[in-house]
């Protein structure tokens, strides 16, 4: 509830100090979100796509583990989009799935997803991670596309992937740091990353 309550109002901050779109990324968007290399992959992803099919849009893609921790978006995201709004749907969506496979005794979810009549929202397990503190800590990638896009040809591309995401992850101290944060601690992040915010205002 408070990553909702403390980024919604993010967008208003942009408005009224009327940001470049083109800054809006940098500033309020931590590099460490945007630039590694797990982004790198998301970029392949999409470019991939695009080589491939030549159709559709996508809006926004991002890598987040069970919990709804962002480990990396694609570096062409939305910039209208509210990149952790995203992350808590999807997050949640998968839950609820998982939810569903537990009470029908079902095998493993596919992937969850919504069809709005412009927009697909697609979640996905890539798989689990080790960490050295946590353990497993399942990954997801979330995509937000219009109607237009192949989603079939993205799955293939992600499939292609998973495994050098799993790697990535793994070999970025700083985003295993991340990861292994209590719920404490992700407040007292989240607390400094809005002092940043606004700090930057």
């Amino acid at each position: 509830m408070m990553l909702y309550f403390f980024f919604k109002y993010v967008p208003l901050v942009i408005i009224s100090i009327n940001i470049q779109q083109e800054k809006i990324m940098t500033n309020y968007i931590p590099k460490d979100l945007y630039e590694n290399d797990i982004t790198k992959v998301l970029d392949k992803m999409r470019y991939d796509y695009g080589m491939l099919t030549r159709k559709g849009f996508i809006h926004g893609m991002i890598a987040i583990d069970q919990d709804a921790k962002i480990i990396a978006i694609d570096s062409r995201f939305d910039r209208k989009l509210n990149y952790w709004d995203l992350s808590s749907v999807g997050a949640a969506m998968y839950g609820v799935a998982r939810q569903a496979q537990d009470f029908f005794d079902t095998a493993d979810l596919v992937r969850g997803s919504i069809i709005f009549k412009d927009l697909q929202l697609y979640v996905r397990s890539i798989g689990d991670v080790m960490l050295p503190r946590k353990g497993k800590r399942e990954i997801l990638i979330i995509l937000l596309v219009d109607n237009d896009v192949n989603i079939g040809v993205i799955i293939l591309q992600m499939n292609k992937y998973a495994e050098i995401i799993r790697k990535s992850i793994e070999k970025s101290s700083k985003t295993v740091s991340r990861l292994e944060m209590t719920e404490v601690e992700l407040k007292k992040h989240l607390i400094n990353l809005k002092k940043k915010v606004f700090e930057s205002s």
